[in-house]
């Protein structure tokens, strides 16, 4: 167990140097950092970590985190709502993948333009949970998901919701997404080998600095082509994207991918 746990403070210092760096561009300081730290090792206490068949306590979460009962019992006090850009985010991923593999507004996985009025109304009111069809449309508009022509026609210009354009919308992506592949390696960690969720990469060590751009470009391209086939999958085993599924249950599930790249040098060599 300490070898583990040597182990687990090694990884934890490694991906806390990108965290770092990413709150220290944006300015969070460590105080700041500190206090979201506890909020999360009270609330996964709290969920987590609770004895079956007794309700928990402030004590054995004090014990659980090492934090003084009077620091848990403050941090419990704490509005910690969530604000609704999660919602907002899934609404419009839920609407452009509604638009690729409905054939209402698509043919084979290719979007359709659509009217505003008519065809594009439909889409938002079957897939976008109450919302304005004009509230929609400035949002797709506003991550540059959409075009408009003539005033009157919507084209899709992305295969996926990725919000390139807004840094806002990116932090929020780095919360889900790294939140995904976590929960994942927990998972793993946890289970037996038969019960292990998919994580793979593929990873070279020794690249030159001209081949970067095309291994970029052809990972972007079979990614592109991998995920939109996935996706017509999810589609037709998903209740909302096709209202004849039936069964038990409501849950989330997903395929996530990402590139990178660094120079190789001590840090990351392991």
């Amino acid at each position: 167990m300490s070898d583990q746990r040597s182990t687990l403070k090694k990884a934890i210092s490694k991906l806390l140097n990108p965290l770092v760096r990413l709150l220290l561009r944006n300015g969070l300081t460590y105080s700041e950092f500190a206090e979201i730290a506890k909020t999360a090792y009270v609330g996964v206490a709290l969920k987590d970590f609770s004895v079956p068949g007794r309700k928990p306590s402030q004590t054995r979460v004090s014990v659980l985190t090492g934090l003084h009962r009077h620091e848990v019992a403050r941090i419990l006090k704490t509005d910690s709502s969530e604000d609704s850009h999660t919602g907002r985010h899934h609404r419009a991923a839920r609407i452009i993948s509604a638009w690729l593999t409905d054939p209402r507004f698509s043919v084979d996985g290719v979007a359709n333009e659509l009217n505003i009025d008519s065809e594009f109304s439909t889409l938002v009111a079957d897939y976008g949970a109450d919302v304005t069809t004009r509230a929609v449309l400035d949002e797709l508009l506003r991550v540059g998901a959409v075009g408009v022509k003539d005033g009157k026609r919507v084209e899709l210009l992305v295969r996926a919701f990725t919000p390139s354009e807004s840094d806002e919308d990116l932090i929020h992506i780095l919360g889900d997404s790294v939140t995904d592949l976590l929960n994942t390696l927990d998972h793993n960690l946890a289970s037996d080998d038969n019960n292990g969720r998919l994580q793979m990469s593929v990873v070279y060590s020794n690249l030159p600095d001209e081949a970067l751009r095309n291994i970029e470009l052809i990972s972007r391209d079979k990614a592109m082509s991998f995920l939109g086939d996935l996706n017509q999958f999810f589609a037709t085993q998903d209740r909302d994207s096709n209202p004849k599924v039936t069964g038990t249950g409501r849950n989330r599930a997903g395929i996530g991918l990402y590139y990178f790249q660094q120079p190789f040098d001590s840090e990351n060599k392991e």
